[in-house]
């Protein structure tokens, strides 16, 4: 029961994180057991490649704070997590998430705080293996049964240590974990068979090929030796050859993820006596991983993939001084650094052994040009690759604590300074795009094998980033009181974040006063491309009232404002002008043919307009506000049933639009309304969210061997764009950069229903226990009996149909960028077929290509996903070797019952396999572990 504070959260214990079921053994995830906490949308900036992001009662996703032992634990690129400690040096996780006060602050949503064990006067620690491979894992529901089961083989093993180093003075605690993966990951898609890549589509289920110089099919659909172009013919041989026969689903692999993670904490503590303790603590984590694929947008045949690698250190050094009973204060300095890259798979250069040339002469970027071909995976490697950012936060802080009479008065500072050296060689292979929809044969793969693009592009790159930015907050709250049932919570917190600066002024922005761009500092252009937001006052409120002449009822309300400091990589725009960033685009135009032979130009007569990118010259700092009314039950001595209504709103958060995005019309030649620039994507402050949600938590403490916590939250929430990032199928790029309010819709991260049951149970089998208490044999065997379970049921999350990215139906431009939203079709009938399956996940034919020159009327999220279901469990049997010496012997198993837990659909319409859904998440899987505790 909380009966003086109206924040609404979770604290989980060590023996729920250490028994859970936890696939991959990733205490983040104990976020989602929280009412209001839902996974982030599927192929968000925060959720790939094995990494966890979670949205809370309306915020985004990068929106949480992440603490460790309570000072700054975060990856500023992009906001999430830096250090993640292994389960086993964990003592207690804690989630705050609605209406905490003025203590916490940096993000309007979750305030994630993980606290770790620290040493004491008896030595104590754990040793452990846990271990899985594929002979007991069930198989992927788009895995062919003929074929051999995907590679599966995990290891993750660990220690932890702690003890006194001076009696009752000095303690030590220090824990390794090292993880060591290999697993083949399942794709479906379509690729050329062999006679389609020699130029015979007389058997091809795609469309018969037009001689573009007569008009006229070619003979037998097959086109003529001599119309194939040499670099057409190679590209098209790296294609797999098909492996099955499925209908656009030709081929299936699953190459293997290899992950290897390492990770250690070293911790001491000195007592001073009775009135100080200095702690001292450094974590340290490494990862390098493969990943196959690189994401739904890019190749889905082997040979593309990513090799990523993130390296991670957190370091802390607190002073708790108890000045006088009434007087406790709280010192600490902190450095947190992340340095992460993520590289192509190929280094060396593919384009020029298919005989494409290279944009770039350094070598990082060598590789193969990112080709799309309508109807088939795409081909090369992952255009925004090679990247690599080194981020370095120094921080102070002070929090003291004063109580006087009725009063408990907190107050302090936090100043941080976060510095990002960087670099991101977006495009600086090319790109070249084929489609079934352009001017030449009306087959993608014909126009290939004539070495004939709809258009390219490319980029030549001299950005290096050396991103600054300082941080100031002060808060005062006050606890006050009132009478010995009611408590009112009041606070106020400042915070001011200097706004992204390079260090050497190294960067332009379009300037919308003159036209053009122009170098920061300089012409009344502040340094970081927009004016400074010194106006972030974060009030909050709370009131507690315990009800009636017991102390079992209390009803609690709170509200407050919370500011959300962005991540760090839109501040990147700084970087992507001329003349540091030159991107070209090239289209073929009548006398002028573009082909493979000269696929960039360097001497093209009529140039593209440049592109260009700035920000809302006042842009503003986002902010939440949070509120609650919420009633507890005390059920007995150990249970609490609590309801709440849950609110918030989302203002001025950050999105981007075109500012020079012509309107939609017909004509041949569609002129922007500033025709010396291309694109100008300008990131703003304009964007608005809502959530309402009904929550309800009920928790049983550990009783007779029982601990439960279970979760259920109905809510709804509303954006006109769910993140400034992309997520899968969702740019959150407006189809009209003119009429943003046709973006409202639900959030990408809208679930309407969601419950989650965590439970511990110690069996009443065995030595001193209800059953089998008296047979030595049995009782022997059967002692020590636990079980951990999390069960988690979810409706789908919402998606939107789009048009292909190469079809720039509305003819604004903005299919043609690498960066914005795609068309939309229209709306023209039911959106739910007759009968829901995989092959068809949605009524296709309710959306039709609108007229060319216009937008389509279907909204944004508007079809559901598939929902999701999923049991993990645990038996644990506790074996006692000797006093203090305990072997514990596990065996976990996730989705228990090997539900097809689908991935979202294709939802571009125009390609092949427009709404069939094509990979699904993980089948059941085994694993066994062994943990020694002492």
């Amino acid at each position: 029961m909380k009966k003086d504070s109206a924040s609404l959260g979770t604290v989980i214990d060590n023996r729920q994180i250490a028994g859970l079921p936890l696939d991959g053994r990733n205490f983040f995830e104990l976020s989602l057991l929280v009412p209001g906490t839902v996974p982030a949308a599927p192929g968000s900036a925060g959720s790939v490649r094995g990494d966890f992001a979670f949205s809370t009662n309306g915020a985004r996703e990068d929106g949480n704070n992440f603490l460790l032992d309570g000072v700054y634990n975060i990856d500023p690129k992009l906001n999430t997590f830096g250090v993640r400690p292994p389960v086993d040096a964990v003592r207690e996780f804690e989630i705050l998430t609605s209406a905490y006060d003025a203590s916490f602050g940096r993000n309007g949503g979750a305030q994630v705080n993980v606290i770790l064990k620290s040493g004491t006067n008896e030595f104590h620690g754990t040793a452990y293996e846990f271990f899985r491979n594929k002979r007991l894992d069930a198989r992927n529901y788009f895995a062919p049964p003929s074929e051999p089961a995907p590679q599966y083989q995990r290891n993750q093993f660990g220690f932890s240590l702690g003890g006194p180093v001076v009696k009752d003075r000095t303690f030590y605690f220090a824990d390794y974990e090292g993880t060591r993966i290999r697993e083949g990951i399942t794709r479906t898609t379509n690729v050329p068979t062999r006679q389609e890549r020699a130029g015979d589509f007389s058997q091809s289920l795609l469309g018969r090929p037009i001689n573009p110089f007569t008009g006229q099919p070619f003979p037998g659909d097959r086109v003529p030796e001599a119309f194939l172009n040499r670099t057409g013919l190679a590209i098209a041989a790296l294609y797999p050859l098909p492996n099955r026969a499925v209908p656009f689903q030709n081929f299936v692999s699953s190459p293997s993820l290899r992950d290897r993670n390492d990770h250690f904490d070293v911790r001491l503590d000195h007592s001073f006596g009775n009135a100080s303790d200095l702690i001292f603590r450094y974590s340290f984590g490494d990862r390098n991983l493969f990943d196959p694929f690189t994401g739904p947008a890019f190749a889905i045949v082997p040979s593309y993939g990513a090799n990523v690698s993130r390296r991670s250190q957190n370091v802390m050094l607190s002073e708790n001084h108890i000045f006088s009973p009434t007087f406790i204060n709280e010192a600490r300095f902190a450095f947190n650094r992340v340095a992460s890259g993520i590289f192509q798979e190929n280094i060396t250069s593919i384009n020029q052994r298919v005989g494409l040339p290279e944009l770039s002469t350094n070598p990082r970027d060598y590789g193969l040009s990112f080709i799309t071909i309508s109807g088939f995976s795409p081909l090369g490697d992952e255009y925004n690759n090679p990247q690599k950012s080194v981020t370095n936060t120094f921080q102070v802080l002070d929090n003291a604590t004063y109580a006087r009479d009725k009063h408990l008065m907190k107050f302090g500072f936090d100043f941080r300074a976060t510095q990002q050296n960087a670099f991101r060689d977006v495009q600086a292979r090319g790109f070249l795009t084929f489609s079934d929809r352009g001017p030449f044969t009306g087959n993608a793969l014909a126009d290939l094998l004539l070495g004939l693009p709809l258009f390219t592009g490319g980029a030549r790159v001299d950005n290096h980033q050396h991103l600054r930015t300082e941080s100031y907050n002060f808060f005062f709250n006050d606890s006050y009181r009132i009478t010995p049932r009611v408590t009112l919570s009041a606070g106020l917190r400042y915070e001011y974040t200097s706004p992204p600066v390079d260090r050497k002024d190294r960067a332009n922005i379009y300037d919308q006063a003159t036209r053009s761009l122009l170098r920061v500092g300089t012409n009344n252009i502040p340094r970081s491309g927009y004016g400074a937001d010194r106006n972030n006052f974060a009030p909050r409120v709370g009131l507690a009232w315990t009800i009636g002449s017991g102390s079992s009822t209390v009803l609690r309300a709170g509200y407050g404002v919370y500011y959300d400091q962005s991540a760090l990589a839109p501040g990147e725009a700084l970087y992507f002008n001329t003349p540091y960033y030159d991107f070209n685009l090239y289209f073929p135009l009548p006398g002028l043919p573009l082909t493979l032979d000269n696929p960039f130009p360097q001497a093209f007569p009529f140039p593209l307009p440049d592109s260009a990118l700035a920000f809302q010259r006042d842009l503003r700092t986002p902010y939440m506000q949070h509120w609650n009314l919420n009633l507890q039950q005390q059920l007995g001595r150990s249970r609490v049933l609590e309801i709440a209504y849950v609110g918030s709103k989302g203002t001025k958060l950050l999105t981007a639009r075109d500012i020079n995005q012509p309107s939609p019309s017909p004509a041949r030649f569609n002129p922007r309304p500033m025709p010396q620039f291309d694109d100008i994507t300008t990131l703003e402050s304009r964007a608005n969210s809502s959530y309402n949600s009904l929550q309800a938590r009920f928790e049983q403490r550990l009783t007779s061997g029982l601990a439960v916590l279970t979760s259920y939250t109905f809510a709804k929430s509303l954006d006109d764009a769910s993140n400034f990032f992309s997520s899968a199928g969702d740019p959150n790029f407006p189809q009209d950069s003119f009429n943003v309010r046709a973006e409202r819709g639900r959030s990408n991260f809208d679930v309407r229903h969601r419950l989650s049951l965590s439970y511990s149970y110690d069996l009443p089998i065995g030595r001193g226990r209800a059953l089998l208490g008296n047979n030595g044999f049995l009782s022997s065997i059967f002692s020590g009996l636990q079980t951990y379970g999390i069960v988690t049921l979810q409706t789908g999350r919402p998606f939107t149909v789009a048009l292909l990215s190469e079809i720039d139906n509305s003819n604004t431009g903005r299919a043609n960028l690498g960066f914005g939203a795609n068309d939309r079709p229209n709306l023209v009938g039911d959106l739910v077929p007759a009968r829901r399956t995989p092959e068809q996940w949605f009524a296709t034919s309710a959306f039709a290509f609108p007229s060319f020159g216009s937008f389509g009327n279907a909204g944004r999220n508007i079809l559901n996903g598939p929902n999701y279901q999923n049991v993990n469990a645990s038996l644990i049997k506790n074996a006692a070797l000797r006093e203090n010496l305990n072997l514990q012997i596990r065996a976990e198993v996730f989705n228990i019952f090997n539900h097809p837990n689908f991935d979202l659909p294709d939802n571009f319409l125009g390609s092949p396999t427009f709404g069939r859904i094509r990979s699904a998440q993980s089948p059941r899987r085994i694993q066994f572990g062994l943990r020694l505790v002492f």
